[in-house]
């Protein structure tokens, strides 16, 4: 990606018309809830998510919301496992 160094100058408090004030809200809104959701990437082979897609289609959701389920399934248990050797 490429990055630029930008130099800003702060204004200082500045009148906004309502509807620039309106679009700045909803602009503040929107990198908010970018914030709350994470996209995740990743290449797999073609023969690994045919497995996939077949397993998702046999439990009849999406392949991606199947492996969303089996991702945080498995790191919950992973955690529990990992803290229960950590007690004992």
């Amino acid at each position: 990606m490429n990055r630029k160094k930008r130099q800003y100058k702060e204004l200082g408090d500045v009148e906004l018309s309502e509807e620039i004030t309106a679009l700045v809200n909803k602009k503040i809104t929107e990198a908010e809830a970018d914030i709350k959701e994470i996209r995740i990437n990743f290449r797999w082979g073609s023969e690994q998510l045919e497995v996939v897609k077949r397993a998702a289609a046999l439990m009849g959701v999406p392949y991606q919301t199947y492996i969303k389920q089996i991702v945080f399934r498995q790191s919950i248990q992973d955690l529990n496992e990992t803290e229960k050797v950590l007690i004992k």
